[in-house]
């Protein structure tokens, strides 16, 4: 061998060690962190991904490598904690084995930490698949990291201003990582976002498209907010023929006849919901599939329809699909329901005005007097800027203020979420004020009926801290065990 090439053969010998040394290193502490940040308490969703990822920066890229069915990437603003659990119920009813970042921490921190727990010792991975949820701004770094075969988006709406700005910098994100992903994957769009539908496709990337073809009542809501005004063509105003809620609908531009594309992917009916349960018919290509599907509202319908269209990607069988759909249950802390002693509750994470009002429509929907615990917290990860508050239509609940049997505001903005009470039509005095959360579920608990539901609306981490408190009642197991 020529002295050169022998020279750069122990070179790339070594660099090849140097990477497995610190690859492993990296998985190492990583899985140590999460055992202490799990028996701390703290759940340890970032932390170990983190500082894994410092050790060795490509340890996600070459995990999702081991991956031999590859990577699905679920990103937009609202649903993708329950897209990906009805995907990954789907693959699995399918027979994959799926490595899932239930928790919803997905900055690629988290979903790092995902990887790092369910990979060995020695660097070896014993699923099939990873259908990871993506925070919209950190899709572009995901994507050229982990090659996704597919990347399904179900919305863009205004979220955490501090963070992103408005939509347009949001959509740009969306643009870039489906610029990154490799050209033979697939797209999964929904066709009633006009913002969605106007990203261009990659040249030979497969889209699959789905959207609602229902008849539903008029929206009421005077504060849900309308993201996608203008046509992303010819920016003139949107005309809608229907709007099922914020603007997300059946759209068309008189200007230059953009217009809504006909779905792959069609929710024809939805029954009226028996005992929490919906009959659904849908239209796939070449077949009709009826679904019993035990989750409420039709933000869940969008879900349950980017679910299917990716699975239909795949080529899963309409039968697996339809037969997973229907053991479905609520998602981490997304309609999550505890049983304490005869009484309900039910946890619904709130972070931004149109997914805030899909839960206040839920609340209005209850025949009986419920308790109402709203916890708001300003953390990094639930947004600094908490101005989102008086965009949620909290008069729709003000409109009815008598069929609450208490009222609380908790956590760090406690005395905001009072104000935005106040201003919304509830008396001061009907609001009880505790900042610290688990005081304020052990209170607003106490004074709920047994028989009765205590809803409780948390921001991100307000929601770990009640989630928290709820195992230390005995209720439900840490998130991270799910």
């Amino acid at each position: 061998m020529h002295k050169k090439s022998m020279q750069g053969h122990k070179t790339g010998g070594f660099l090849s060690r140097l990477f497995k040394i610190k690859l492993l290193a990296g998985l190492w502490t990583g899985k140590l962190l999460l055992i202490i940040t799990r028996l701390s308490g703290r759940g340890g969703t970032t932390l170990p991904g983190r500082i894994a990822q410092k050790i060795e920066p490509k340890l996600t890229s070459y995990l999702a490598s081991l991956l031999p069915s590859g990577t699905l990437l679920i990103t937009g603003t609202n649903g993708k904690t329950t897209t990906s659990a009805l995907l990954s119920s789907i693959l699995k009813e399918a027979g994959y084995r799926c490595i899932n970042n239930q928790s919803g921490s997905n900055l690629s921190w988290g979903i790092a930490s995902s990887l790092v727990a369910e990979t060995s010792l020695s660097g070896h991975l014993r699923e099939d698949m990873a259908v990871m949820e993506v925070d919209e701004g950190a899709l572009p770094g995901v994507t050229g990291s982990m090659k996704p075969r597919g990347i399904t988006i179900t919305n863009i709406f205004r979220d955490q201003l501090d963070r992103y700005g408005e939509v347009d910098h949001v959509l740009q994100k969306i643009k870039t990582g489906l610029d990154l992903q490799p050209q033979d994957g697939f797209e999964v769009i929904n066709a009633d976002d006009p913002s969605l539908t106007g990203i261009q496709a990659g040249q030979h990337k497969k889209r699959w498209l789905y959207g609602l073809e229902l008849d539903l009542p008029e929206d009421t809501f005077e504060n849900t907010g309308r993201d996608m005004k203008a046509c992303p063509h010819c920016k003139e105003e949107l005309q809608y023929e229907k709007l099922f809620y914020a603007h997300l609908g059946h759209y068309g531009c008189h200007s230059c006849g953009y217009k809504r594309p006909k779905p792959d992917i069609r929710l024809m009916k939805a029954s009226e919901s028996v005992n929490g349960v919906t009959a659904l018919q849908i239209e796939l290509p070449g077949e009709t599939a009826e679904i019993k599907f035990p989750l409420p509202g039709t933000y869940n319908f969008y879900n349950l329809l980017a679910a299917v269209a990716t699975a239909k990607a795949l080529d899963i069988p309409t039968t697996l699909i339809t037969s997973a759909l229907e053991k479905s249950v609520p998602s981490f802390g997304r309609m999550e329901f505890f049983e304490a002693g005869g009484k309900t509750i039910i946890i619904a994470l709130i972070k931004n005005p149109v997914g805030a009002n899909e839960v206040i429509r839920t609340i209005l929907n209850q025949s009986d007097k419920v308790n109402l615990l709203v916890a708001i917290n300003d953390k990094i990860a639930d947004g600094t800027d908490v101005s989102w508050l008086w965009d949620v239509d909290f008069e729709q609940l003000g409109l009815v203020k008598d069929s609450f049997s208490g009222l609380y505001a908790s956590g760090l903005r406690a005395w905001d979420m009072a104000v935005r009470f106040k201003y919304a039509g509830f008396d001061p005095g009907q609001v009880s004020i505790e900042e610290n959360t688990e005081k304020a579920v052990r209170s607003a608990l106490e004074v709920t009926p047994p028989g009765s539901k205590l809803f409780i609306l948390p921001s991100y981490t307000a929601m770990l801290e009640i989630r928290r408190t709820l195992n230390k009642m005995g209720l439900g197991k840490p998130y991270w065990e799910e």
